[in-house]
């Protein structure tokens, strides 16, 4: 991949033009958020889609102006609107995906699908692709570093006894950056897990959700930190946690934003549904692009390879 020719064919990566952001609700979401802001000042961030099924607005978007927004870490199935995600969203070569014409998903430029590589799929978080994109270094303070890993778990997958050689084809071949690389070295080393410890009590002193994790590190046995909200929120606490995980971040990475790119102040909420099960079973005989248009589906992924996770809103 090329990071000129990413900008090039998703232009609103970098010249935005649709003012209003909609961001995921975890630690990799409100990472790539600032810096996405950060790198597009005249952008705001005006809602948050949490659990893969409420979207909290601000007062000014209805849900029916969702085509307009950019989505941050997230695969939106719409054909207006522009998404920054990286599940794996394709079955194979032979769908046409016409929600996702506009939006960018690192599987899709790394040719990843179910049937194509998917071993191989995007093994970081959304965070580092930005990173890598508008060339910006790991910033230089106390738990900035393993913050950026954290992203996604991505120190875990990193290391040895998980996908570091997957990881290293992504920042070697695909997105490759020198000062990620040399940050990346340094995730196999037991000193960085102790870094890593350190910052997550800092975390839960905080009072940030750590979530379920399934796997663990190589030294310390540590998991995940996702921090994403519980899912019982009303929008006020909504609100107040995203705020909090912003401002937390930018407190430790340096990446500052003006106050008027953040407009989640009063949200109004929209609830939908979301569904899982096996794919042969959800889809049956229609194809992906069928089942798409025929349930109206919102949001999708491939968490597995044979099971498929979707949100429809009535």
């Amino acid at each position: 991949m090329d990071s000129t020719a990413v900008l090039t064919s998703y232009p609103w990566l970098r010249n935005l033009t649709q003012k209003n952001v909609i961001m995921g609700d975890d630690l990799d979401a409100a990472l790539s958020t600032i810096l996405f802001l950060r790198c597009n000042p005249q952008a705001t961030l005006a809602g948050i889609y949490s659990g893969y099924s409420k979207i909290y607005l601000c007062p000014d978007l209805s849900f029916q102006q969702l085509d307009q927004c950019v989505f941050i870490d997230l695969d939106i199935y719409k054909a207006g609107c522009r998404s920054l995600g990286h599940h794996i969203i394709r079955r194979d070569e032979r769908d046409v995906l016409a929600g996702f014409q506009q939006s960018c998903n690192m599987n899709e430029l790394a040719k990843r699908s179910l049937s194509a590589n998917y071993i191989k799929k995007y093994p970081l978080g959304t965070v580092h692709f930005l990173m890598w994109l508008y060339d910006v270094p790991v910033p230089f303070f106390k738990n900035a570093e393993p913050l950026i890993w954290l992203a996604d778990s991505t120190f875990i997958n990193g290391q040895s006894h998980r996908f570091r050689s997957n990881v290293m084809e992504w920042l070697y071949h695909f997105m490759p950056s020198d000062d990620l690389q040399v940050s990346f070295q340094k995730i196999e080393a037991e000193q960085f897990e102790i870094q890593m410890t350190a910052l997550q009590a800092l975390l839960q002193e905080k009072g940030f959700n750590k979530g379920r994790g399934q796997v663990t590190s190589k030294h310390k046995l540590l998991s995940g930190y996702q921090c994403q909200p519980s899912g019982q929120e009303n929008a006020a606490q909504m609100t107040q946690y995203i705020k909090k995980l912003l401002e937390m971040i930018t407190e430790i990475t340096g990446w500052k934003v003006l106050k008027e790119q953040l407009n989640i102040e009063t949200l109004h909420l929209n609830t939908g549904i979301r569904k899982s099960g096996q794919i042969q079973q959800v889809l049956g005989k229609d194809s992906l692009d069928e089942f798409l248009l025929q349930k109206n589906v919102f949001s999708y992924v491939f968490p597995f390879k044979e099971q498929i996770n979707y949100t429809v809103f009535n």
